[in-house]
């Protein structure tokens, strides 16, 4: 598994944290996120090196996936479910963001945003209450929502590859039928992933434990207050880890 971290707040000087996902460990840190400086990274490491990866699992950044594609000949390639989530739950909450712009004074749409995107089992009553009332407001904000659900359902269903893109292709039918804007912005961007979206029905592997790695690498950074050699942060980092 492979994501990136800025090196400072702000800035688009992003490092390449490199994760076993299976054993839970650090392989690397890198200073960069060029396809060209990762793809001589790894072919440093040997053929039987970059031949023995199975999966390979990533956000949507093109240049992990070329890299990939590039080195490792044998990899299933899977896009982190939550990062093609998080997608999905843009287009719900452009559609929250729209009806506030066009019906400012109605309070069925004000502090609605956590609501919207929480599941459904972890709302607390008087979100469920506000849904309720937002959705007798909007029925198309209640579709768009009810979609995010069926579409989160999928995932969690132990299906295979096939079963998952026969499911797939139903939900996105239907969700071309709604002609939502937001929604169909998502659907460009899903269909362009598909393959890969696909992949995780063979390989449940997702990026959380990379996510859960960059938190403290942040905190690693905090502590120390910002460092100047990017050798002693990423040792630092090891040690953090050992």
């Amino acid at each position: 598994g492979m994501d990136e971290f800025a090196m400072k707040k702000g800035h688009r000087d992003y490092a390449t944290v490199i994760v076993d996902l299976e054993r839970v460990e650090i392989i690397d840190i890198l200073e960069y996120r060029e396809q060209a400086k990762l793809i001589e990274y790894f072919e440093n490491k040997g053929t039987e090196w970059c031949e023995g990866i199975e999966v390979f699992c990533s956000d949507m950044w093109q240049g992990f996936i070329n890299t990939a594609k590039t080195v490792f000949p044998h990899a299933t390639l899977v896009v982190d479910r939550f990062h093609f989530f998080s997608y999905l739950n843009k287009a719900v909450d452009s559609q929250r963001k729209s009806l506030r712009r066009q019906f400012k004074d109605k309070e069925e749409f004000k502090r609605l945003k956590w609501a919207l995107l929480k599941n459904p089992e972890n709302l607390t009553p008087a979100q469920k209450d506000k849904l309720g009332c937002a959705f007798l407001q909007s029925p198309e904000l209640k579709l768009i929502y009810d979609h995010k659900e069926k579409f989160r359902a999928i995932f969690n269903k132990n299906l295979t590859r096939k079963q998952g893109e026969i499911e797939l292709n139903k939900w996105m039918e239907e969700a071309k039928k709604m002609k939502n804007k937001h929604l169909n912005n998502f659907l460009y961007m899903l269909n362009d992933w598909k393959e890969y979206v696909l992949n995780y029905f063979i390989h449940r592997f997702t990026t959380s434990v990379i996510e859960g790695i960059n938190n403290s690498i942040k905190t690693v950074k905090r502590m120390g207050y910002g460092f100047r050699n990017f050798a002693n942060f990423k040792q630092r980092v090891l040690i953090s880890f050992a």
